[in-house]
């Protein structure tokens, strides 16, 4: 577990601040049986065989579950102390396009949850695209590593457009929060393209080579 209870729990804290909707469209039932098998998990409620029906009455049947944040909690999806898989796989549902059909909305919690993973070396990053929409999964890209680069390197080298679209995307919204993020990204980028591309063409190259940065101005040459 690299992710650590502390980062954990204040993500649960931050989506209950912010009020957070983890499964939007789809019933509470129906959006975790996307992670987990709810038929073979026990019931808290001797009425029923299981998790699904135990979930499905009192989340939506009844409704009768005073916190909305019970899942965070639940001993049964044990996403306090679980396995980093699953805990990226929980997060990266709740901003899939199928549940959370808003992208600007996912975008936002996808960079909320960003700026937490960084800390234990994780990142969200876009795989790929259902009609249009991007679809995200976690990585570890290292601590003490520029966020996404690393996972920048990787995706560049299976020729990941969507991903590419994405840094551009970040970059652009970092310009006026985080010039130095952005410059630095966009520096990164173009090095792992341009880096890329050669290999491709078997043109060799050092592999410390990098674009020259001007000291104290802001810019690049060359």
């Amino acid at each position: 577990m690299k992710i650590s209870q502390l980062t954990r729990r204040e993500f649960f804290d931050s989506m209950i601040a912010e009020k957070v909707n983890w499964c939007v469209r789809l019933e509470e039932s129906e959006f975790l049986s996307r992670l987990f098998d709810l038929q073979s998990l026990p019931s808290t409620d001797s009425r029923f065989p299981n998790a699904a029906g135990d979930i499905w009455q009192h989340s939506v049947n009844k409704h009768d579950w005073e916190e909305e944040d019970w899942v965070f909690h639940d001993s049964r999806f044990n996403l306090m102390n679980g396995d980093d898989e699953v805990f990226l796989h929980f997060l990266c549902e709740t901003v899939h396009p199928v549940v959370r059909f808003d992208t600007t909305e996912a975008e936002k919690f996808c960079q909320m949850y960003n700026q937490y993973l960084r800390n234990d070396g994780f990142q969200m990053v876009e795989r790929t695209r259902l009609s249009g929409k991007p679809v995200y999964v976690g990585r570890f890209v290292g601590i003490g590593t520029t966020p996404g680069l690393s996972a920048a390197r990787e995706t560049l080298a299976e020729t990941d457009a969507g991903y590419v679209a994405q840094q551009i995307t970040r970059m652009d919204a970092a310009v006026i929060n985080d010039p130095g993020l952005a410059i630095g990204t966009a520096k990164e980028l173009l090095e792992t393209c341009c880096k890329t591309i050669l290999t491709e063409r078997g043109i060799t190259f050092s592999k410390t080579a990098d674009i020259p940065h001007e000291q104290g101005t802001g810019t690049y040459s060359g």
